[in-house]
């Protein structure tokens, strides 16, 4: 079992790195399990240039660690995104990773790397605020994108009222349990 998790935030040591990490631990029972980390915050991702050679040769014209990263969600069984709100979206980051996205999404006519088996996809949104609607906004942004790679979203978790890493710790240890549990599940 592959497992690719994808932390959305521009920070390797906040919330959502601390909720993928509990996933981890959730899976890790798996004696098998191939676990993928990456954080979008230290990957080296540029800028889409929109310029749709993408769309002749299913190949982007740019050599960064999008092509990495999606050959690793494209060949696992699970995917993990967890971000967190950003005014209410994605941070530009994981949009980044989005973007990048393109040659290998469903509506380009010549991509040419797709999914060879059912992936399942867990999206879990982190926010300050109280607002639920808001890290709706995230989790559908998270389902549509894996809905454009095949990816089946098999879960959603929303998480509000946590600033920092603390305010998770401290507060929502339902919420960990959870996605640890969820893990536990798929494995």
């Amino acid at each position: 079992m592959k497992v690719t998790c994808i932390n959305g935030s521009a920070r390797n040591n906040g919330s959502c790195n601390y909720l993928i990490d509990s996933f981890v631990n959730g899976i890790a029972i798996k004696q098998n399990a191939e676990i993928v980390k990456y954080c979008v915050g230290d990957a080296d991702l540029h800028f889409c240039k929109g310029c749709k050679k993408c769309y002749i040769d299913g190949k982007c014209v740019q050599n960064d660690d999008a092509q990495k990263i999606v050959n690793d969600i494209l060949s696992s069984d699970i995917v993990v995104i967890a971000a967190p709100s950003y005014w209410a979206d994605i941070p530009a980051q994981l949009k980044t990773l989005i973007d990048r996205t393109t040659p290998y999404g469903d509506t380009n006519p010549n991509r040419i790397l797709t999914a060879q088996k059912p992936i399942q996809g867990i999206a879990i949104a982190v926010r300050a605020g109280v607002r639920e609607q808001e890290n709706e906004l995230i989790l559908n942004a998270i389902e549509h994108y894996y809905g454009h790679l095949g990816i089946k979203t098999v879960k959603r978790v929303s998480i509000t009222q946590t600033d920092k890493l603390d305010d998770l710790i401290a507060y929502h240890a339902n919420d960990i349990m959870q996605i640890n549990e969820i893990a536990k599940a798929l494995s």
